[in-house]
């Protein structure tokens, strides 16, 4: 992007990735430069943006550019077919402008698989990682507590573990503010020794760092925020995800059939729908071990969640994390090494 004034940040936006599209990403990006600090590469098909674009008369308009693409990936695509067949995808031409330093960061609410080959292969991995992991908060009673994996890896080893740690205390540290952050392994029980083969590995390693590691904790402690690193692996990070997001659901289509259309009910359905949807907040979370920031989001987001996507990624480029990662996990892997 060209032609920005000073203290501007330019993100992309895959402006058609999620359920919407260019409906739903191009409000959002203008939303999100009202709100100021960034100006937005719309990536996607060329004239379906700008028809959109039409419809508002603004000046945040002056800070979009846009981008154009062929093709998009589509939900449950194979994303390294995909890369091959449509190297002129949205998601793969967004990671590309970031590559070429046009921009600091990339926004997409489409399919997470793409998202996480295309920061893959086009910005490449940290050494000794194979594919990045997505964390982020889960339940707003604990806003600081981050779960790492929440799905990229949904088969991993206890020395990935090891490396997802280096990443959330860092993350934790530069995002959250944690000092120290207390770093904890997901499992069935809270005792020492509790676990499957994954978690008792792991335990092993953790105990060799100066991580403050705290060792297990349950389910039923995450809203305690007795931790601000949970670890599991990207299956049990996954579930643990859609369980909240869908138990959100349930309690608030079950305060909405009791109390009925009130003003209170709609207050504390609100209130209820942010403690268990707390992503929507963010609009969705770093990829953490590429060499690239990519925010990742949910398909289903609406216009305030994408400009809160992209508000997340004007701060985590502000933040140093992408830059500070690798250093912490040599840190970490010369520690359990020794």
């Amino acid at each position: 992007m060209t032609g920005i004034p000073e203290g501007i940040i330019p993100i992309a936006l895959d402006a058609m990735g999620g359920d919407h599209g260019p409906s739903v990403t191009v409000p959002a990006a203008l939303k999100a430069i009202g709100e100021g600090g960034v100006a937005i590469a719309l990536v996607g098909d060329a004239e379906a943006i700008q028809a959109e674009l039409d419809k508002y008369d603004t000046p945040t308009k002056q800070l979009v550019q846009v981008v154009p693409t062929e093709g998009i990936v589509e939900e449950g695509e194979s994303p390294a077919r995909a890369f091959r067949s449509k190297p002129k995808a949205s998601i793969f031409v967004a990671a590309g402008t970031v590559k070429m330093g046009k921009a600091a960061g990339f926004v997409s609410m489409g399919s997470t698989g793409a998202s996480i080959a295309a920061a893959t292969v086009v910005y490449g991995t940290l050494d000794g990682i194979d594919r990045g992991a997505l964390g982020g908060p889960v339940i707003g009673y604990a806003p600081n507590t981050v779960i790492i994996d929440l799905g990229t890896n949904v088969d991993t080893r206890p020395g990935l573990l090891v490396d997802f740690a280096a990443l959330g205390n860092i993350m934790s540290k530069l995002i959250y503010k944690n000092d120290n952050p207390r770093i904890a392994l997901l499992s069935i029980g809270s005792e020492e020794g509790k676990g499957n083969a994954l978690v008792k590995e792991t335990t092993d390693l953790l105990n060799s760092t100066d991580l403050n590691f705290i060792g297990n904790i349950e389910p039923n402690d995450l809203p305690k925020g007795k931790a601000e690193v949970v670890l599991c692996d990207g299956f049990v990070g996954n579930v643990v995800l859609k369980l909240t997001e869908g138990l959100g659901d349930a309690i608030v289509g079950h305060v909405n059939s009791v109390l009925g259309e009130t003003k209170e009910s709609k207050k504390l359905s609100k209130e209820i729908f942010e403690r268990m949807n707390i992503l929507e907040a963010f609009g969705g979370g770093p990829l953490l071990g590429v060499n690239g920031l990519a925010i990742v989001g949910h398909g289903a987001s609406g216009v305030s969640a994408v400009a809160n996507a992209v508000g997340t990624a004007k701060f985590v480029a502000s933040t140093g994390l992408i830059e500070a990662q690798q250093a912490e996990l040599d840190r970490i892997r010369a520690e359990v090494s020794d």
